[in-house]
This record gives C-alpha cells, structure tokens and sequence, in this order.
C-alpha cells in the first residue's frame, strides 16, 4: 500500500498548551475587546512568556523557591508588555481583570513556602 503523501495529511491536534495559549488570547481578546493585530501581539507575548517559564523550570541549577520567584517574575514583565500594546480603556480594563490575581499571589505566598519547606524535610 502506498502511504499518503506529506501533504495529505490531518494536521496535528493542538498541544495542551497550545489550545491553552489560546483560550488566554480568546479569553483577553473578549475582555478586552483587542483588534486582530493586538491579538496576535498578545500571542507572541504569552507564547515567550511560555518560553521563559519553561525555561526556568527545567533548569536543575535552579532552587524551587528561585523558580516560583522568577515565574512570578516573568508574568509581571508579561503583564507590563501586554499593557504597552493596549489603549488606555483596555488598560484600566486589564488592570481590573489583574487585581484579585495578583492580590492573591501575595497571601498565597506563605502557603507554597510552608509547603516547600514540609516537601524538603520529607
């Protein structure tokens, strides 16, 4: 049997962090009401951001506690870049969208260090 030409194959289904990245960009294009070019930023955007993190987790060189400060990190820098490509609606809008995430990161804090500490004394 001859087997199907290059091209006549099914494109490959979306990774989980592909369709993921995604529904952010939907999720943010609705929120927001992003035109087809800021959309398409956006994605770039999240995709490095993707990249960065990805980085920092799998590098062995790096203390837990150092990863989670680093992640933290990189949203904050990805928040600031998706903040320069929108008006100032969006902005004020985004901004919104972002204050009780970020407002939790700070008392969830402890928590993860709490359980960082517990996982090392195992």
């Amino acid at each position: 049997m001859a087997e199907p030409a290059a091209g006549a194959q099914p494109e490959r289904a979306p990774t989980h962090h592909e369709s993921a990245l995604a529904q952010r960009v939907t999720l943010l294009s609705a929120e927001l009401g992003l035109s087809a070019q800021q959309q398409e930023q956006v994605r770039r955007i999240l995709e490095d951001q993707r990249e960065q993190v990805m980085r920092v987790w799998n590098d062995s060189s790096l203390a837990a506690a150092n990863r989670v400060s680093a992640t933290r990190i990189i949203s904050d820098r990805t928040a600031d870049r998706i903040r320069t490509i929108l008006t100032e609606e969006q902005q004020a809008k985004y901004h919104q969208a972002r204050k009780p995430r970020e407002a939790g990161q700070d008392s969830a804090s402890p928590s993860v260090e709490e359980w960082m500490k517990a996982a090392a004394a195992k």
